[in-house]
């Protein structure tokens, strides 16, 4: 459930981001910073985050490089580059924050 959690974090900030700008961005990065906290409060157990992170890179992977259609939804502008450094960061914080005791 994590795993799809993860990725279904993903694919909202993969298209909240360039919707609205800033506020496209701003929307996407709290919601995955959220969600990941949630998910660490939720469960208790960091191997949760963990499985979350993996469904989480598996979408953003996707989203930056081109498959089989040639779509590309996460560009190498200004927007995208802000996204994708600052959507991992604040995962990798969420993730290594301590979890529920």
């Amino acid at each position: 459930m994590s795993f799809l959690v993860g990725g279904l974090t993903a694919v909202a900030g993969v298209f909240l981001h360039l919707s609205y700008p800033p506020a496209g961005l701003i929307l996407a990065l709290a919601g995955t910073a959220a969600t990941f906290w949630s998910i660490g409060r939720s469960y208790g157990k960091l191997h949760f985050k963990f499985t979350a992170l993996l469904g989480w890179v598996v979408v953003i992977i996707d989203a930056t490089t081109y498959g089989d259609g040639g779509e590309l939804l996460v560009q190498g502008d200004r927007a995208g580059m802000t996204f994708l450094a600052s959507a991992f960061t604040i995962v990798l914080i969420s993730v290594f924050l301590p979890v529920k005791d």
